[in-house]
């Protein structure tokens, strides 16, 4: 089987393509455009891939509340290009098409959106293009981190600058690329592995929580809170977003993640 990866040049890009090895090709920006129809059908004519696995998209959000057109583009119309070539896609999404619940408890597919923000909102309309073809496969996420994200960047202000500030009032759950890409290459190669999936590493925190817990693991660093009012940054963010599923995947639990990326960085 072979597998197109969009976005192979992104950080779960590039793990998907390690991965995969021979059987996937990889396209990204500047070469390849998603939101180019005629860009689109030429990659796939010339690859002849069984199933088209896309990782693009704008990840800046506030460069998203910014630039409505820009991400309704990549996250809309250009999956909606993908969907148009017939071939078979799985494409990943966001938990910020969830803004909070009025419990406190991990939110499954099957619950109503409400989306966070206009990134979100592209994105959802993004899913509803992809499933609305029989045999396609949406994944949302969230937090994913490797070398970069949210949780390297709190284990390295900590160790080197001694302090880290964290916002409160946003709890959601960490996603490894490595647990993702895993799952991802999986999915390419199992037809039945179609709709809607949660994919994250389980365990809802904020990321205020989740210094004082890698704090209190390393032994060194102050931790300070903020509020996401206090930064004044355009977009709004979720307040509960934290992911459960009621598929059949399971990715490993939020305090093996920690403890491997510790280990990998100290």
């Amino acid at each position: 089987m072979k597998v197109m990866v969009i976005g192979s040049s992104g950080m779960l890009g590039s793990e998907i393509m390690k991965l995969l090895g021979s059987t996937c090709i990889g396209y990204d920006l500047p070469d390849f455009d998603i939101t180019n129809f005629d860009c689109v059908a030429a990659a796939v004519n010339a690859a002849k891939p069984d199933v088209i696995l896309n990782t693009s998209g704008i990840t800046d959000v506030d460069y998203c509340e910014k630039n409505p057109a820009a991400a309704e583009k990549v996250h809309h119309a250009g999956v909606n290009n993908l969907t148009a070539t017939g071939i078979r896609i799985i494409t990943v999404s966001t938990d910020q098409v969830f803004t909070r619940a009025a419990e406190k408890r991990y939110l499954l597919e099957s619950d109503s959106t409400e989306p966070a923000n206009i990134y979100a909102a592209s994105k959802l309309r993004g899913e509803v293009a992809a499933l609305e073809c029989p045999g396609n496969t949406v994944v949302r996420t969230s937090w994913l981190f490797g070398k970069t994200g949210l949780l390297p960047w709190i284990i390295r202000k900590l160790l080197v600058d001694g302090v880290v500030t964290a916002v409160t009032d946003q709890t959601s759950c960490l996603t490894s690329v490595e647990s993702l890409a895993e799952i991802l290459a999986g999915m390419a190669t199992d037809r039945d592995r179609t709709g809607l999936f949660h994919c994250v590493n389980k365990g809802a925190v904020t990321p205020y929580e989740l210094a004082c817990r890698v704090r209190n693991m390393i032994g060194t660093g102050t931790v300070k809170g903020t509020e996401w009012a206090q930064l004044a940054l355009p977009a709004p963010r979720p307040v509960w977003s934290a992911l459960g599923t009621e598929r059949d995947i399971k990715l490993p639990p939020l305090e093996e993640v920690i403890e491997l990326c510790l280990q990998r960085m100290l």
